[in-house]
């Protein structure tokens, strides 16, 4: 055996095993409350950060290189990394840089701090989230460099979603209305899952109805062999048929429309029908694209049999959109006075929650504890300011714009792409209102499929070894 050969399967073998804890983690992590607690923002970045060190470790072993290198996204890195290292500027004892501090309570009364951020140990619990996201993202590169198994690492994504939404229809329907069986204390008669925010729950779920109608579609295009699975039985049938999937994906329409989320439901079908349409702009031979036109239609009509059904708390949220906007508003222009402030610097990574408050005033309730700013750009804006807080944006426009590149002219590989052009809109569509990306479990199923997708140009560029036996 050739002893490039040999790396190249020793590689093989690591990533089909390393794929697993990736995969239980995506699973895992929405249990926890969706995650949002530090104690579960470091167990999760341990074991992620064990997977990275147990790959890097027995790549140096075997003297095998990376199918994607760091060398290979020095752009992406680049910007990773500046906004990485401008959150340790914003802990060190540079506070003499940034404007004294007030609050609008008492303008004359300065709050004095000794760093950029206004809570150094936050931001620093934000750098550990960061740090993660980004080893994740990079070894979800890895393990799906190869085209068989990253369409395995979307099915088994898929499935684990699914899982979820019936969890959470049965808790829901079940057991009385509770998270996991934990009593609630609010979004009563909404589904919710292991999560404590109908939204947050909504977005993932959302994330899942994208990756089972470009499942479905895959199937459908496909060009029937006459045997086997790639029979017509078969692709609609069989193990993995259109039928099976679109089982999982009725479940998680049903699942959306009860977790009563609106801006939850809008965003998913932005994302399934920028899909479909995809599929309809760019002709490729073979299959049965009727079927995808069905799909279309089958959109509307499921999410309004979903609305008889389950939709009652949800149609009455409709009425009252308007009232929320106006609240939304009022926060978001207080949230703009608060970038104002410190446009360049920011009030530090996860801070917002602390800052916030210094420019809380009427018509703003007090009855309520504002510790997100409902918009994940402001959010980003108002922490690390409007040049650092455009970075995680700026990376993602331009995930966005080489997906699209690559699925012009990428054969073979449309349904990968697509799920990663879809699950972006979701997120992009989403977060301009509520804050979703905030919340660590939703946030690794993104970075997860994105991955995944984005893997796809390396493939077409013929960047590094081939991942094979």
């Amino acid at each position: 055996m050739k002893k490039t050969t040999r790396y190249h399967s020793e590689r093989f073998r690591l990533n089909n095993q390393m794929m697993w804890p990736i995969l239980l983690v995506v699973f895992l992590s929405p249990f926890a409350f969706g995650s949002t607690k530090p104690s579960f923002w470091l167990l999760w970045s341990m074991l992620i950060s064990l997977c990275g060190a147990i790959l890097f470790g027995r790549m140096a072993a075997s003297k095998a290189r990376f199918r994607i290198a760091p060398r290979n996204l020095p752009v992406l890195f680049g910007l990773f990394a500046a906004l990485g290292v401008y959150m340790v500027i914003q802990v060190l004892p540079l506070g003499a840089l940034s404007p004294a501090v007030s609050s609008v309570a008492d303008p004359n009364a300065v709050i004095a701090v000794s760093t950029i951020s206004l809570t150094p140990h936050d931001t620093i619990l934000a750098l550990t989230r960061w740090g993660t996201y980004g080893l994740l993202f990079f070894l979800v590169l890895q393990i799906t460099s190869n085209p068989q198994r990253a369409r395995t690492f979307i099915n088994l994504i898929y499935w684990a979603i699914v899982i979820h939404a019936i969890i959470a229809l049965l808790f829901l329907l079940q057991f009385g209305d509770t998270i996991l069986g934990i009593p609630k204390w609010k979004y009563f008669g909404s589904a919710m899952g292991g999560f404590i925010n109908r939204n947050s729950f909504a977005t993932f779920l959302a994330f899942g109805s994208v990756l089972g109608i470009n499942l479905m579609i895959e199937r459908m295009t496909e060009k029937p062999s006459g045997k086997g699975d790639n029979s017509v039985l078969g692709l609609y049938l069989g193990k993995g048929g259109v039928v099976t999937i679109g089982l999982g994906w009725l479940i998680l329409v049903i699942a959306l429309v009860a977790t009563n989320s609106r801006m939850g439901l809008f965003a998913a079908c932005c994302g399934m029908i920028a899909s479909i349409v995809l599929t309809l702009v760019k002709r490729t031979a073979g299959g049965n694209r009727s079927g995808v036109w069905v799909l279309l239609l089958a959109i509307p009509v499921f999410v309004g049999l979903g609305m008889l059904g389950y939709g009652t708390i949800f149609l009455e949220r409709l009425g009252t959109v308007g009232e929320a906007s106006d609240v939304r508003m009022q926060l978001y222009e207080q949230v703009v006075r608060m970038i104002e402030t410190r446009p360049l610097l920011g009030f530090g990574g996860n801070s917002f929650e602390y800052a916030y408050p210094l420019f809380h005033q009427a018509p703003v309730s007090f009855d309520l504890v504002w510790d997100k700013a409902h918009s994940t750009y402001l959010a980003l804006w108002a922490e690390y300011g409007l040049l650092f807080g455009s970075l995680p944006l700026l990376i993602v426009a331009i995930i966005l714009f080489q997906l699209a590149a690559a699925y012009v002219k990428a054969p073979g590989q449309e349904m990968l792409l697509r799920c990663g052009l879809g699950i972006v809109l979701v997120g992009a569509v989403h977060s301009l209102v509520d804050f979703s990306l905030e919340i660590e479990a939703v946030t690794f199923a993104f970075v997860a499929i994105v991955a995944t997708a984005w893997a796809r140009q390396f493939e077409l560029g013929n960047i590094g070894d081939r991942d094979a036996p």
